[in-house]
C-alpha cells in the first residue's frame, strides 16, 4: 500500500533526512480534532492490485510502527457516500 494525497489533507510530513525514497516517502495528512476535541492525524493509503487480492483471499493487513511505543489507532474505509465503515 502507498500513502496518497487526499483533498482534506492540510499538512505533509517529510521523510526523515536519514532515509532515501526506497525507505520512506513524504506523507499527506489531515491534522485536526474529533468531535470530543481529541487531537488526531489521518493518513490515506491506496492498496495495490496485489494488496486487494491478498485482502480478498483473507490475508491480514500488517501495520508497522517504528519506535518503542504504539499510539492508539484505528483503520477504516469509506462507503460510496463518504461515510466511515468503522
Amino acid at each position: 500500500m502507498r500513502p496518497i494525497h487526499f483533498p482534506e489533507s492540510n499538512i505533509t510530513f517529510e521523510k526523515p533526512t536519514t532515509t532515501d525514497d526506497s525507505e520512506c516517502l513524504p506523507i499527506s495528512a489531515y491534522v485536526g480534532q474529533d468531535i470530543k476535541g481529541n487531537p488526531h492525524i489521518n493518513t490515506v493509503w491506496q492498496p495495490s492490485k496485489e494488496d486487494i487480492e491478498a485482502i480478498n483471499a483473507g490475508r491480514p493487513i500488517v501495520v508497522c510502527v517504528l519506535g518503542t511505543a504504539l499510539p492508539p489507532m484505528s483503520m477504516f474505509t469509506y462507503d460510496e457516500e463518504g461515510n466511515s465503515n468503522e
